[in-house]
């Protein structure tokens, strides 16, 4: 076990897996931090409003705020580090840099830049300080070989050095661990497992707009299935991921997994944080067996050849551009870029305090739209609290399963309301009409405030006369929702014929 366990943490090998997630998450994140840099000042600094994360515990002033010109400067900082951790230039004190002002900016901004991903994002970059990401495809490693005189001229794709993989080995446990308390809160959540949790996550907007996540919510059935599938996985992710047969179904369920949080949810930032962590279970063999597949490729389809040089021509610009760096004079170009960078936004002025009109006033609030602001029990309608009418003879985890509206005499269906919480205690009808709209019988509930759903089981009497029937649904007295059903069966004058 001991030699299992030092083969498994101290192995050394190259470690192409964190090189890879040293070059996506620093674009990931330079990619969404980049559209707040000119924000910088409003939501981080003193001179705006900024939301510290601490506030909310009640410790207050727990880290200090900076003035308005010096976030704008670390924010500027941060974001050069995150290019130069990128391209692997000063990889170490980059990856610190990266480290240090990432944290510090999302725990001044719990609002926005304070997310899931973003906690993610900055285990991984401590993870990335502790380890060697530069030992190869990096600007340090090639200047390294530079001086050794073992390096190939513009050639970024050089041999890689050999170093303990056991950093590697934690960023890959830490995005298991993820997971698997992922799966566990789910455990703890009764909604999960009904399928409403994910429904209303399909409804919403609050991420991006997805339209397939609103078609999915009409099967919710469907729904069950998947949340199962995905707390299995989960779960089971941390213990297989490691097994060679396993690994590569394992991680092809993530990708599948965070895509279709893309597509049906909204989510963006968040997927591409675990691809890029999932970037670290890359391997020297899955390195060689890529490049075989690239030239043989290449070698049967000439565009293709074209295609895999891509990252060959993109190193060589690296190497062009930025593998001459020297020490002194880039921190001197940084410096510049982050005066430029607190110039500019000093001349946009956002708060109008060169303007001849003065600064900037808040515009006072009429007495309605304060009221309508601050209510906080707004009149919502009836018809607005029903999610969905679903009639059906199945059911699946407590849902109905609308599989057909036409029943026979004597059969047996649901007819299942399902609502939109929060709502207050309501008092529900279900009413039979015939075609000319007389009520043939109706069935009555209470739904409490805690309930998602409200279920009527509904018998077709045998005698009752074949054709079309409407299933009324009332709430506090007023019709919401109706449906058109059609019973088949025989009619009064073919059971006298008989």
């Amino acid at each position: 076990m001991r030699q299992a366990f030092n083969q498994f943490f101290f192995d050394r090998q190259v470690p192409y897996g964190l090189a890879l997630t040293r070059i996506a998450l620093p674009l990931v994140t330079l990619i969404c931090l980049g559209r707040r840099w000119q924000m910088a000042r409003e939501i981080y600094s003193s001179d705006g409003a900024p939301a510290p994360l601490a506030d909310n515990f009640g410790y207050y002033d727990f880290i200090p705020l900076m003035n308005g010109p010096l976030a704008v400067a670390c924010f500027t900082l941060l974001l050069i580090l995150l290019f130069t951790l990128m391209i692997g230039w000063k990889t170490r004190i980059s990856a610190w840099g990266v480290f240090v002002l990432f944290t510090y900016f999302t725990l001044q901004d719990s609002l926005s830049t304070m997310t899931k991903y973003s906690v993610l994002s900055s285990h991984a970059f401590f993870l990335l300080a502790l380890s060697r990401c530069d030992a190869v495809w990096s600007i340090d490693r090639w200047q390294k070989m530079k001086a050794q005189g073992t390096h190939t001229a513009l050639r970024f794709w050089g041999p890689g050095e050999l170093v303990e993989i056991w950093p590697q080995r934690l960023l890959q446990l830490f995005i298991g661990v993820v997971y698997f308390g992922a799966a566990i809160t789910k455990m703890h959540t009764p909604t999960y497992f009904s399928g409403d949790q994910f429904r209303l996550w399909l409804l919403t907007n609050v991420n991006h707009y997805n339209p397939i996540g609103e078609v999915m919510s009409l099967f919710p059935a469907m729904l069950i299935g998947f949340s199962y599938i995905a707390i299995v996985w989960e779960v089971l992710f941390v213990f297989l991921v490691w097994n060679r047969a396993w690994r590569l179904p394992m991680l092809a369920l993530g990708i599948v997994f965070h895509t279709m949080t893309t597509i049906t949810l909204g989510l963006v930032i968040f997927p591409l944080v675990c691809f890029s962590i999932y970037c670290s279970f890359l391997t020297a063999e899955d390195v060689a067996w890529w490049q075989q597949v690239g030239q043989r490729a290449g070698n049967r389809f000439p565009v293709l050849k074209r295609i895999t040089r891509f990252p060959q021509t993109v190193s060589q610009l690296v190497i062009r551009y930025c593998g001459s760096f020297q020490t002194v004079p880039t921190i001197g170009g940084i410096v510049a870029l982050v005066a430029l960078a607190v110039s500019v936004e000093h001349l946009q002025d956002r708060y109008g305090a060169r303007r001849s009109e003065g600064r900037y006033q808040l515009v006072r609030l009429t007495p309605e739209e304060a009221a309508r602001y601050l209510n906080t029990h707004p009149n919502v309608r009836e018809q607005d609290k029903l999610l969905s009418l679903d009639i059906g003879s199945w059911m699946v985890g407590g849902l109905v399963i609308e599989a057909t509206r036409t029943f026979a005499q004597g059969d047996c269906f649901y007819v299942q309301a399902n609502l939109i919480p929060p709502h207050g205690d309501m008092y529900v009808q279900c009413h039979l009409h015939d075609a000319d709209d007389h009520v043939i019988s109706q069935t009555d509930g209470i739904v409490t405030r805690d309930s998602f759903r409200y279920t009527f089981p509904y018998s077709v009497p045998a005698g009752l006369v074949p054709g079309t029937y409407q299933v009324v649904l009332k709430s506090n007295l007023k019709e919401i929702a109706r449906k058109t059903i059609t019973i088949t069966g025989a009619t009064v004058e073919e059971v006298a014929a008989n």
